[in-house]
């Protein structure tokens, strides 16, 4: 839903099987070029009323685009892999707002995360307000949904170093040893980690 989003999803190369659009889309110059940007990359772009938009959407505020993207499951090891460099994990145990969510995949992705896994429990990575509020992260981001037993027992196999965050105590998160490969899990807004987590912490 809505400009920023559409432009980061083109920015981001990802399949765009159809946008439907207002005619207030073309009343802003941002909102003309990619308009014009969809159509030239073969997008199917369908015109509709406001009305009809607007029942589209999830937005409180209704945008004058929405599209339709494809969004391929990634298996658990191709995120853990992640897009290159030393494996920087940041797993969401859960989380259940999905605007909290997005926020963790967008701050995962400007901290230079590699990959993003949720749990059993935690708001779908495609909700309208985690896409919304990962603000195009999730287009940039490998990112799946895998039981916890699984996380579990591939960050060990693969030796990551496994740290929890927790208001309860430890070192502060600037003092942590964040060398190697890293699994940073994060817990929900009530009961934070689950203990089967904790029990597995090196930090």
């Amino acid at each position: 839903e809505g400009v920023h989003l559409a432009l980061e999803a083109l920015k981001a190369g990802v399949t765009i099987e159809a946008a439907v659009v207002s005619p207030r889309l073309s009343a802003s110059g941002e909102g003309w070029d990619l308009a014009r940007r969809l159509l030239a990359t073969g997008v199917e772009v369908h015109d509709c009323s406001e009305a009809t938009l607007e029942a589209l959407q999830d937005a409180r505020s209704p945008q004058p685009i929405v599209l339709i993207v494809r969004r391929e499951r990634p298996a658990l090891s191709a995120v853990m892999a992640g897009r290159g460099g030393t494996p920087l994990l940041v797993l969401a145990c859960g989380v259940q707002e999905p605007g909290n969510v997005g926020a963790l995949l967008r701050t995962a992705d400007a901290a230079a995360a590699t990959g993003f896994v949720t749990t059993p429990g935690c708001a779908n990575l495609t909700h309208p307000r985690t896409v919304r509020a990962s603000m195009g992260a999730i287009f940039r981001l490998p990112a799946v949904e895998a039981a916890l037993d699984e996380v579990l027992e591939e960050v060990q196999s693969l030796e990551f170093r496994v740290i929890g965050a927790d208001a309860r105590g430890g070192v502060d998160y600037d003092t942590a040893d964040w060398g190697g490969p890293v699994a940073l899990f994060l817990g929900g807004e009530g009961a934070g980690l689950p203990p089967e987590v904790r029990e597995h912490l090196d930090q």
